[in-house]
Parts: C-alpha cells; structure tokens; sequence
C-alpha cells in the first residue's frame, strides 16, 4: 500500500532492509526521499504522509509495523539495533535517520510511562528519548486524527470502528483515483475486512498479491457491470486494459506465436489497441490496420492511453499529442 500510495509523488519505499551489510535482512519499512538532495519533504509528499511522518525531515525513516502483535520491550530494543545497524551500514548522519514504530494496538499508559513515551501534538503520536540516545518515535494506528492522509494507514487499526471510519474517509476523499494499483489494494483490504478482524492471526499469512487479486476481482465485476458510456469517463478504466494486455501476452505465449518476449508484449497490445478503438470509434480504416501493424511496443502503448481522451481515430495516431 505504501509503495503504491506514496512513490508516485518521488518516495520510495522499500521492504526487508538490509541493516547490516550481509544477512540477516530485518522485517521492516524503509521510506526515503528519491531526490536527497532536495531540502525535506515536497507539500505533494507531505499529503500522502500521515501524521507521525510528515513532519519528519530526516532523508529516511526506518519503520517497524506491528499489526498482529502487542508494543514490548523487545520490540523498542531490536528497533534501537536496527537503528544503530542501519546508520552504519548506510552512512548516514543521526540527522539523516530516523525510527519509527508504527502500532494497530494501542499500548496500555503503564507501558508508555515506563518507558518514557509522551505525545508530541499529532493525535497518536508519541515520542521517547531511550538512555542509548536517539528519539523513537511510535504512531498509535487507532488514535490518529480521521484525516485522508492518516486513512490508508488506519484501515490497519485493531478497532473496528477506526477500520470502518478510514474506509469511508477513503472513499469520500476519493482517494481511490489516486491509481488502480491503490484501489485494488483498498477493495482487497475491505473485502478482508468484512470476513475477519485485519489484526487477528489469520492476517498473518495474507500476501501482498492476496490482498490485490481480491481487488482486481471486484473491480472486474464493477466495470462489467457498468454500462459502456460510463466506463470511457472513468479515468480508472485503465485496469482492464492492463489485465487485459496482460491475458494476451499469455495467450500469446501459450500459441507459440512470438519470437522472444518485446514481440509477444507488442503482439498483445496490438490486439487489445485495436479492440477498443473498435469499440470507442467503430471499424478501424485500412489506413489505421496498417499503421498499427508497423508500430512499435511504445507507440501502441502511448496510443493506448490516449483513448481516453482522444474524440477521434486521428488524435489518437497523432504525433504531436
């Protein structure tokens, strides 16, 4: 969900960090500006980031989630390790770092005083300075303000009403047209939702790829349920051309009829260019057949998405779009 949500406004988010410079490879969450030598976030960043993290300056913020488990000692001191590890390994200045633990259960108050945790404005938010040094900082999923930029988070919140409310924030704040690969991630997650608590032991052995088929299942059903004029004007009927492209590049494959695998992609998008031009402007002229016959995989995948926008056959092909 992070990579989808946040990388395309310039934040990479990468999975199992190397701490250390050879194995073992720690279970965490590294965010980190792409254009490090710009001066903190940009404002287009600061609005996906939730609250917790936007207003960290740091180039990377290294991130425990834990959303089956219970907030421990153990898991304060591996994160100090990991911490410490990954300053090291990366070079990095203390300026440059900083640990986050992000929490679907909410700690008890004892735990927090013991340990020094005291919140720091941002509903949810709260900071401590261990004896070691540094400054960690831990983000309660359940107590973040109902704000869009803290919904895609909360949707992993251990109480249900604070599960319910980010999906709504979600669909109200119409983040879904943020991407397709964002909406399938969120309609996966809610499907989930709706059959079991996203915190108990069964999440534990959900995959990334589960949560994204359940998504693509629904969207399916959504567009064929939805009439033809409808679906040229929805900017996020993009995802049936990408499922489709990629049903014709293995069937492509399955016939044998592709020499290496640039030909059988062009092949394929060749072949689902041409059924919805057929479909958005009817049969195709001899003189459009031909050009997309000698088109490259760059071309029809730029012609492609031009349809959308394009009133006419000759938009579509023109080369000063």
């Amino acid at each position: 969900m992070l990579k989808v949500l946040l990388e395309p406004v310039g934040i990479e988010v990468r999975m199992e960090v190397p701490v250390v410079p050879a194995p073992p490879v720690a279970d965490l969450i590294l965010i980190q500006r792409q254009n490090v030598g710009e001066n903190g976030w940009t404002h287009e960043q600061r609005l996906r980031l939730a609250d917790g993290l936007r207003d960290l300056d740091a180039d990377q913020i290294l991130v425990e989630l834990k959303i089956t488990e219970s907030l421990n000692e153990k898991t304060l001191t591996w994160l100090s390790l990991y911490d410490t590890l990954h300053l090291d390994t990366a070079k990095l200045e203390r300026h440059q770092l900083k640990s986050v633990i992000i929490s679907s259960i909410t700690s008890r108050k004892e735990f927090l005083a013991k340990h020094f945790f005291k919140p720091i404005g941002p509903m949810g938010v709260y900071e401590s300075v261990p004896p070691w040094g540094g400054v960690v900082r831990l983000i309660f999923l359940n107590e973040l303000a109902d704000e869009p930029r803290n919904a895609p988070l909360k949707c992993f919140a251990s109480r249900r009403d604070e599960q319910e409310k980010a999906f709504e924030t979600i669909k109200h704040a119409g983040l879904f047209k943020l991407s397709v690969a964002f909406g399938q991630i969120v309609v996966g997650l809610w499907r989930l939702k709706m059959k079991t608590a996203l915190n108990s032991p069964e999440m534990e052995g959900i995959t990334p790829e589960y949560v994204t088929r359940l998504g693509k299942e629904w969207f399916a059903s959504m567009v064929d349920a939805t009439p033809e004029e409808e679906l040229f004007s929805l900017p996020r009927f993009e995802h049936r051309l990408v499922q489709e492209r990629r049903d014709s590049k293995l069937e492509g494959e399955r016939d044998g009829e592709r020499k290496g695998e640039r030909k059988g992609e062009r092949k394929g998008e060749a072949k689902i260019l041409t059924r919805q031009l057929q479909r958005r402007f009817g049969p195709m002229p001899d003189w459009a057949i031909e050009k997309m016959a000698k088109a490259d995989l760059p071309s029809l995948e730029a012609w492609s998405l031009r349809i959308f926008d394009a009133k006419s056959l000759d938009e579509v092909f023109s080369d000063t779009v």
